[in-house]
Formats: structure tokens, C-alpha cells, sequence
């Protein structure tokens, strides 16, 4: 726990922190893929980001995760995505939410789509000068943890069959937050844990493959790796939600000076996301393996087929209660309160609900 303690610190400077901890995409180096083309978008481009944005940018730079397969991959490729906001787009991969809060301050970043809610919420804590403006996907049961079926650990014996084990995940962000929360709620002495932070999910899941750590804690395709080779979960992801009270979800952020100068991007960006999470929906079989390419995979697996993972809130449910309109800044405290109890992290002090800007999704419906 002292290994803990001593790198959580960097928390504050949120170097660790990560956003939707993939194996595959944690592994991937930052680059720029443009994405001019051609308009041929279909369905998508009908609706409220027909018109594209009407701005004086050049380019966009947006964030995202590389093997993190969403609908707006569906115009990433061939510029319809681009086409539908009205600025050409750079597509840039990044390793971690973290990572993309300090792009973002930089100014080298305008949007981060599909952000960790954790990560985020860090930065803003430390002072960050950012906005919450949207929920990308939600995804429960795509991020967890994974233990040694050699263990036979249960709900009911983990207190005991987990004492002393090595626990690997990445630092800072939900992953590290509902592992934290899991292990509190079983009743495991999280000070006899030995908690190794993860390089990424790959180097999670081969460790775990090894038998080098007892559980590992990833996202998405590290998840099923660990499952493959002689893993199973503790809790699910529906486990978490019901029994824990933990929704895991990302989200679209932007530099709050970059919003006020150009609020028809932000806005027709979230339009056209909502217009291309609404092409997927229509028909996944078409555009599944459209997606995949764009993200780099041979199919989507169960993050868009199968017992599906991700789900994408409407423009109108991202205003309402559940989200933007009251639980996403209590969500965001709770994270920082709980990383600073059991983790060793800043303590909370960032003025949370006012990082939630809704201007930009009530501009876009």
C-alpha cells in the first residue's frame, strides 16, 4: 500500500490518470490522422448537424481512444463526421484521460471525446480550466476486475482469499476508483493489498496471462483477454451499478476558452455525434465492421455486437437528471472524495457541478 500511496500522489498533476483504460488503446502512441474526405457520411449527415458549423477554424483537434470502437468512427475515416461539423478534423490517439486534460490545457487538443469521468473530475480538482459538455458512451461491463479462477474467490470468501494478493490498474481513474470501491464493499483489507499500477491493459492482461499478478483491473478488450485465459469477475459491471451504486461512463470535454470562442463547434460536434450514435443504432450490422476498421480491430466484439456493452444517451437524456442535469457532478466528487480515502489522492476541493457546462447539448438539439 505504500507503493500505492506514494505513486497516487501524482494525481494532482494527473500524469497517471487515464480515461477508458483499454489494453489495445492504452498501448497506442499519440499521432494525427486527418480525417478530410469525402461527405459521403449517409445517414448521418441529416439532422441537426446537416449544416456544419459555420467557423473560422482551420482544423479541429479532437481526442479519442484508439480500439475503443463508437459510432462516430462511422465518418472518422472518410471526413462525413467532418464534413457534418464543418471543420475539417484531426483525429489524435491518446493513452490516457489524463493525458488528454493536459493536451486540452495545452492548447494542443480543442475536444476529448470519450474522456474518463475520473480523470476529468481530477483535473478540474486541480484547478483545470475545463467544461463537461456531453456523455459519450456508457459502459458498466466493459470495465472491471478479474481474478485467478486458481483462487476460487466468491462475493462471500474475497476478505479472506484476496488478503495479500497483487492487484495491477491503472492509477487515477474509474478502473482505480471502482476497484478501490469493490474491494472496500467485499470487505478486503485494501492495506494488505500489494497494488501495482498498470503500464496499460495490455501489460495488464499478460501479466495476469503469467500468472505474474492475482487480478487485474482494465477495460474492454483486456477484460475479455483476462476472461479467455483463466480469469472470471468478481462483481459484474450490472453488480457494480445496482449493489455499489458505480455507473461507469465517459465523457466529451473542452477547454472552457476554446468553447466560448467557437460554440457552434462544440455544439454541431455533439450533434453530429448524436446523428451518427442514431445511424449505428439503425442498422449495427452495416456499420460494425465500418466502425472496427476506423478504430483499428478486426470486428467490434462486444463493445457494438453480442451482449452489447456500450450504450449512448440521447441529447435529450444527457440533459436530464441522470446526467448533466444533476448526477454527473455529484458522480465526479464522490470519485475524487473516494480516491482520497482509500487511495491516497488529493482531497476534494474543485467546484465540480460547475464544470458541467449544458449550453452546448440545448445549442445542438
Amino acid at each position: 500500500m505504500k507503493k500505492l500511496l506514494a505513486l497516487i500522489a501524482v494525481l494532482g498533476l494527473f500524469a497517471a490518470a487515464c480515461g477508458s483504460d483499454d489494453g489495445t488503446a492504452s498501448e497506442s502512441d499519440s499521432g494525427s490522422e486527418s480525417a478530410e474526405g469525402s461527405s459521403e457520411g449517409g445517414e448521418a449527415e441529416e439532422g441537426d448537424a446537416e449544416e456544419g458549423a459555420m467557423s473560422d477554424l482551420d482544423e479541429l483537434n479532437v481526442a479519442y481512444f484508439a480500439e475503443w470502437p463508437t459510432p462516430n468512427q462511422i465518418g472518422q475515416a472518410d471526413g462525413s463526421f467532418a464534413d457534418a461539423v464543418g471543420v475539417p478534423i484531426n483525429w489524435i490517439p491518446f493513452a490516457s484521460g489524463g493525458e488528454m486534460s493536459e493536451a486540452m490545457l495545452a492548447g494542443d487538443v480543442d475536444i476529448s471525446y470519450s474522456q474518463g469521468l475520473t480523470p476529468f473530475a481530477g483535473a478540474i480538482n486541480s484547478g483545470a480550466d475545463l467544461k463537461l459538455v456531453g456523455i459519450a458512451v456508457s459502459y458498466s461491463e466493459a470495465d472491471n476486475c478479474v481474478v485467478q479462477d486458481s483462487l476460487g474467490v466468491t462475493r462471500d470468501n474475497a476478505a479472506e482469499t484476496l488478503a495479500g494478493a497483487t492487484v495491477m490498474t491503472p492509477f487515477g481513474n474509474v478502473t482505480h476508483y471502482k476497484m478501490l470501491s469493490m474491494m472496500e464493499f467485499l470487505g478486503v483489507d485494501l492495506d494488505g493489498l500489494n497494488i501495482v499500477q498498470a503500464e496499460g491493459g495490455a501489460t495488464t492482461a499478460a501479466a495476469f496471462e503469467t500468472g505474474d499478478i492475482d487480478v487485474g483491473c482494465a477495460f474492454g478488450g483486456s477484460v475479455v483477454n483476462m476472461l479467455d485465459n483463466g480469469g472470471s469477475l468478481i462483481m459484474t459491471g450490472a453488480e457494480h451499478e445496482s449493489d455499489i451504486g458505480i455507473f461507469t461512463y465517459d465523457i466529451i470535454s473542452i477547454p472552457t476558452a476554446f468553447g466560448e470562442a467557437h460554440p457552434d463547434v462544440v455544439s454541431s460536434f455533439l450533434a453530429a455525434t448524436d446523428d451518427f450514435n442514431n445511424t449505428w443504432a439503425s442498422d449495427p450490422e452495416t456499420n460494425n465492421p465500418i466502425i472496427a476498421a476506423a478504430a483499428g480491430m478486426e470486428d467490434v466484439g462486444n463493445f457494438l455486437g453480442g451482449p452489447v456493452w456500450f450504450a449512448f444517451p440521447s441529447i435529450d437524456e444527457q440533459l436530464g437528471s441522470d446526467w448533466l442535469g444533476g448526477n454527473v457532478g455529484t458522480a465526479m466528487q464522490g470519485q475524487v472524495e473516494t480516491l482520497a480515502r482509500l487511495g491516497g489522492g488529493e482531497a476534494a476541493n474543485g467546484d465540480f457541478a460547475g464544470a458541467v457546462d449544458t449550453s452546448y447539448l440545448e445549442a445542438a438539439k
